[in-house]
């Protein structure tokens, strides 16, 4: 299987803004409406599927903590299944340190419930992406939902959401947009979207 520098097509050396940028141009080619618009369904649920590992390759090689993690894991252990990845994505995971890395019996397990939980939060970016580039207000001209991950935003009364350089005021940078609140990381502050069952998972733009 693919690592996720590789899903994302970029190099293990790429820098912070390197990934960003991959990962917002691959979620607009992957977008299952792009698909549709041409009249394949086959190819909006592959894409589907192709999102959700784009969403946690984002979700690993976005985070300093977890890419450092995920860097030691490839060079302990070669190059190990995405299925397994899980495991070791938040640095304070006990599977990960017990078991030395190696992907084993608990990355089939996470990996059977994995999909659910990916394809919630698809679905939300969906719903998203639809808001924005339908001239949702205070959402300027952004062309999907992707392009708040890695932005700072300041939110309005009523769930407006404008996006705010990150040396300024600002109520946080987005991590992730999820179809719940639950699925933001532990520790991220939520916000819902105006007229929107989606959540922006934000953290401090100062943690890198």
């Amino acid at each position: 299987m693919a690592s996720y520098y590789e899903v994302l097509g970029v190099a293990t050396s790429a820098s912070a803004e390197e990934i960003r940028c991959a990962y917002r141009q691959r979620a607009r080619a992957l977008h299952p409406d792009r698909q549709l618009d041409c009249g394949s369904y086959d190819g909006a649920d592959a894409s589907l599927r192709a999102m959700q590992l784009l969403n946690e390759a984002w979700r690993v090689l976005g985070d300093q903590e977890r890419r450092v993690s995920y860097d030691r894991l490839l060079a302990d252990a070669g190059r190990a299944p995405v299925a397994g990845h899980r495991q070791w994505a938040d640095t304070d995971d006990r599977a990960f340190h017990s078991a030395g890395g190696a992907p084993a019996s608990l990355g089939v397990s996470l990996a059977r419930s994995l999909p659910w939980v990916v394809v919630l939060v698809v679905l939300g970016a969906i719903f998203v992406f639809t808001a924005f580039a339908g001239g949702s207000d205070g959402g300027g001209d952004l062309r999907s939902a992707s392009d708040l991950v890695g932005s700072c935003v300041q939110l309005e009364r009523g769930g407006v959401v404008n996006q705010v350089p990150c040396d300024g005021p600002s109520d946080g940078r987005v991590d992730l947009v999820a179809a719940r609140a639950s699925l933001c990381p532990d520790g991220a502050d939520v916000a819902r979207l105006a007229g929107q069952e989606s959540w922006l998972c934000l953290r401090d733009p100062s943690t890198g």
